[in-house]
């Protein structure tokens, strides 16, 4: 290992040094390295020694270069403060596992998910196409106690011009109330209706309930409660068991049960299982960790494809076969989902490959709190199981 490689391990989210920097600093350092040895004191004239002695000085040489190096990139630019550093495949996912077992337990009375979801429409209006935003607002309370109430809520807004060009597109055609879904050859009228235009929500809706037994408003995964999540085993070999045990489905390879173990990231189960599921996740060879990325909401993150080489494909705007490209953003401290997002994998009509076609978002809010679910103002409520 020479100094720069040094460098760069004691520095692995700083730029590298120019050549310049490195070049002062060793002049520094071969200027005192010169200078005449001084007599000490106490002891006589200092000597040189060689041999062993001469492989330990270099060390001390390399690493005093490097600490000089180090001085000079700090004193130019702020170093930001330590975080997950990727390294290389599928380890930085397990590094996160190892940093997220440490965490304490989160305590609260609710354990409280906001989502944001928005997703990207081809729309037409006054002889103009242009692209739209659809938004929704999800917001779900589960107790700890399962004698307390579920709630859930979700809001709805009208559509709103994605981009700046879009908006201008807009207003071009006259800022029409309403305009028309651009749809693929051959779709029926009535699959293709005319859809609103507006920033304010259109809709609202909520449900407010105890739940039998505990059970989770969230019956994705499963009629589970919060005890058998709080129960999770937090070692790999007794998470695999546990999810074979409670999610094989018929005609489901063993690769495909435990991949569905991803979906436990979102849910209240306490740090150490969490880091089970990291770990379980990083053994799979459809998990291709992509490296440091951040969100929607332009928080940082750590990028995960946990479906590597199962291709996609959705309808956008004429264009019935759009290849998605599905990746997860994951908190680089606690491991929990920031983020799933779905990307165009191919650029067609209006919509440039990389663009975000749709995604969901976990608020900030989200997570244990000792708040409590209030009935939201101005919304319906509905009767029935949650969602």
């Amino acid at each position: 290992m020479d100094e720069l490689d040094l460098l760069a391990r004691s520095l692995p989210d700083a730029p590298p040094p120019s050549a310049e920097v490195v070049e002062r600093a060793r002049a520094r350092l071969f200027a005192a390295q010169h200078e005449p040895t001084r007599p000490s004191m106490k002891f006589g004239p200092v000597r040189r020694r060689f041999g062993w002695g001469w492989t330990l000085g270099t060390a001390v040489v390399t690493i005093a270069v490097v600490m000089a190096v180090v001085t000079l990139v700090s004193n130019m630019t702020a170093v930001p403060a330590p975080v997950l550093v990727p390294t290389r495949g599928n380890d930085a996912l397990r590094q996160l596992a190892d940093q997220v077992a440490k965490l304490p337990d989160d305590t609260g009375a609710y354990w409280r998910k906001s989502l944001m979801d928005e997703g990207l429409t081809r729309v037409r209006a006054g002889g103009r196409t242009f692209n739209a935003l659809d938004s929704t607002r999800t917001e779900w309370w589960a107790p700890r106690d399962p004698k307390d109430p579920v709630q859930t809520r979700r809001e709805e807004t009208g559509l709103r011009p994605a981009t700046p060009a879009d908006e201008r597109a807009w207003r071009a055609a006259g800022s029409p109330a309403k305009v028309q879904r651009v749809c693929t050859p051959g779709t029926r009228a009535a699959d293709c209706p005319k859809v609103q235009m507006s920033s304010k929500r259109l809709d609202c809706q909520y449900q407010r309930a105890v739940e039998p037994d505990g059970v989770l408003g969230d019956r994705r995964l499963g009629d589970l409660t919060m005890a058998e999540l709080a129960a999770l085993p937090a070692d790999d070999k007794g998470l695999r068991e546990w999810v074979r045990a409670h999610w094989r489905l018929a005609k489901e390879t063993d690769e495909e049960v435990l991949a569905r173990s991803r979906h436990l990231l979102e849910m209240a189960i306490r740090p150490p299982a969490r880091a089970a599921v990291l770990r379980l996740l990083a053994d799979l060879p459809a998990t291709s960790v992509r490296g440091r990325s951040t969100d929607p909401l332009g928080r940082p993150g750590l990028e995960v494809d946990f479906d590597k080489g199962n291709p996609y494909f959705a309808e956008f705007g004429k264009d019935d076969e759009v290849t998605e490209d599905h990746t997860t953003v994951l908190d680089l401290r606690t491991g929990v989902i920031l983020a799933d997002v779905t990307a165009a994998g191919e650029s067609t009509e209006g919509l440039p490959k990389g663009t975000i076609m749709y995604y969901t978002a976990w608020a900030p809010e989200s997570g244990w709190t000792d708040d409590r679910p209030e009935r939201p103002r101005g919304c319906r409520r509905e009767q029935g199981s949650h969602p």
